[in-house]
């Protein structure tokens, strides 16, 4: 599933009050919180100290010379990189007691692809020396990324098929015939090596004659993924390219969450069934043609846990935003919880 929105986040005072907590006084700063038999180590807090930090500095302009400093949302980016560390921190506690609450298990199938996947994302991406650097172990990192699985399967056990709370058949065909276009399509580029004005007029009049040449082809009546496959022929000029199967060359487009630019967006779910239909956006020229959506059932079971997410992903946000903001008899290590602070990290 998508990752999990964030929402309003959890305030110190919140957060270190009597009713909630007992604040740890010892020095042993290798644990964050505790809560039964549940001990979260200090390396999952700071996990979540360098989430909340990239998350609050992506969209700030990249000559801020202090970035924690800056406000967002009414406070410094240092306060709220502290209060979303611990809403996630409060969160991690929670998926942790419903999942075993609801009887919920991960298989070892699902262990070894959790480590398969930190593995990726450790040395793949790179981000041992970071985390390494900041007090956050591989273990640690796993952890994380387990919790993250916890959750989707919470929220699989809730809404998904045989769940508690299913999404109705009828509501998830709604939203696939809504917001998912099915399309055979073929994409012209217009990016000249030379950024003038002259090279981009001709780009786009090269780009024309190759879309008008496949559009009267396709009025003809020609098979349109014929045509996409020769399409891809000349445009990447290799003659040898294997012709794919049929039935797998279409695209699905959805409405609100595509790569393709709001007017080809607009001009594809406007484009009636069966008709060639040509959009221009400023990069590119496309000629397609659209089908029923709801053509193939195989199309419509393979984005059913999509669907189900856009429909209930919000809803589950704020259910685990309250099992965290209901916590009891959690106890948060004060010394910890100073240790590790923004001003500490060790970022860019």
């Amino acid at each position: 599933m998508t990752t999990v929105k964030k929402i309003a986040a959890l305030g110190l005072a919140v957060l270190m009050t009597a009713s909630l907590a007992a604040c740890s006084m010892g020095g042993d700063t290798k644990w964050a919180a505790k809560a039964g038999d549940l001990t979260v180590p200090a390396g999952v807090y700071i996990n979540e100290l360098i989430t909340a930090y990239s998350d609050a500095t992506v969209d700030l302009p990249s000559d801020v010379k202090d970035p924690l400093k800056e406000q967002v949302d009414g406070v410094t980016v240092s306060q709220k990189v502290t209060e979303e560390a611990k809403k996630g921190l409060d969160e991690y506690i929670a998926i942790e007691q419903k999942f075993s609450e609801m009887g919920l298990t991960m298989s070892e199938l699902d262990k070894a692809s959790v480590e398969q996947t930190a593995e990726q994302y450790w040395t793949g991406f790179r981000l041992e020396e970071t985390y390494t650097a900041n007090g956050v172990s591989r273990e640690s990192f796993i952890l994380a990324q387990e919790n993250m699985v916890k959750k989707s399967m919470i929220f699989n056990a809730i809404y998904g098929e045989g769940g508690t709370d299913p999404v109705p058949e009828e509501e998830l065909k709604t939203k696939f015939s809504t917001d998912y276009a099915k399309i055979l399509l073929i994409p012209v580029s217009i990016n000249p090596a030379e950024d003038t004005d002259e090279a981009k007029a001709k780009a786009k009049e090269q780009a024309s004659e190759l879309i008008n040449k496949y559009l009267e082809r396709a009025k003809a009546g020609e098979d349109m993924e014929t045509l996409v496959y020769e399409a891809r022929k000349e445009l990447s000029g290799n003659q040898d390219l294997e012709k794919p199967e049929a039935g797998t060359s279409f695209t699905f487009v959805n409405r609100e969450n595509s790569s393709y630019s709001q007017e080809v967006v607009d001009t594809i779910f406007a484009a009636p069934i069966g008709e060639p239909t040509v959009a221009e956006s400023e990069d590119g020229m496309y000629l397609f043609v659209r089908y029923d959506v709801m053509e193939n059932e195989s199309d419509f079971a393979q984005r059913r846990a999509a669907l189900v997410s856009a429909l209930r992903g919000d809803a589950f946000d704020e259910q685990v935003s309250q099992w965290a903001d209901s916590l009891t008899g959690v106890t948060y290590n004060d010394a910890a919880l100073k240790r590790y602070t923004p001003e500490k990290l060790k970022v860019g």
